[in-house]
């Protein structure tokens, strides 16, 4: 009866074997980081996505009503007038006729829907603008109102919270706000009827504090009707 043969490894074999392990288990890694890495950059550009949009829709449902005046008669009293005496319902770095791109955008609506309104209400007062946080980092301001309308205007206030803290930063703490604008298109009714359309194209573009690589932009305009009252 023959006697079994019995194998067994070497050292080397088995050093062989040990370094094609420790191979195959540092691409796994180097793998699974580079997936995680992707993965995380992903979620980070969906986040800074979901903020411009919110920002946008934000923006655009209230740049939209400009002007809204719910029962007016004869005059529109939501109708902005700058320095130079010209009427708008949109103002543009503090001017009604300006087009070229600006920072900040004033305007005003009927917010209430009051009757027979004959002025203007502290609340309905609005606006946007290019401004700075606390720590100097680029955000966008709200105007929010809390006294008169004496500091309504593009360069009044800061969102520091001093006495003249009218404007204030809407942005999520986690976003950088690199550019805000606003530019203006008007179109003129056909006809007798003075009305006219405008166009605000509003341009937003951010990145991530965390990550000043992931950065994202939205575009959108908004129509809004100029009523010359």
């Amino acid at each position: 009866m023959k006697k079994a043969l019995l194998y067994g490894y070497t050292l080397i074999e088995m050093m062989i074997g040990l370094t094609v392990s420790l191979i195959v288990l540092a691409s796994s890694l180097a793998l699974f980081s580079v997936n995680t890495s992707m993965g995380t950059q992903q979620l980070q550009r969906d986040f800074l996505h979901t903020q411009l949009n919110v920002l946008a829709t934000t923006i655009s449902n209230e740049v939209k009503r400009a002007g809204f005046c719910f029962d007016c008669v004869s005059t529109n009293v939501f109708m902005l007038s700058d320095s130079l005496g010209d009427s708008s319902s949109i103002l543009i770095d503090d001017s009604a006729t300006e087009t070229k791109k600006g920072a900040c955008i004033l305007f005003a609506y009927n917010h209430d829907k009051r009757s027979g309104a004959l002025s203007l209400d502290k609340d309905d007062a609005k606006g946007y603008r290019l401004g700075q946080d606390s720590k100097n980092n680029p955000v966008i301001e709200v105007y929010e109102n809390w006294k008169g309308l004496t500091n309504w205007n593009c360069g009044s206030g800061s969102s520091d919270g001093g006495t003249s803290g009218y404007w204030r930063d809407m942005t999520f703490d986690r976003i950088v706000i690199n550019t805000l604008t606003f530019q203006r298109s008007s179109y003129h009714s056909v006809g007798s009827n003075t009305n006219r359309l405008q166009s605000i194209d509003i341009e937003i573009k951010a990145s991530l504090k965390a990550d000043s690589s992931v950065v994202d932009s939205v575009n959108f305009s908004v129509v809004v009707p100029n009523v010359d009252g």
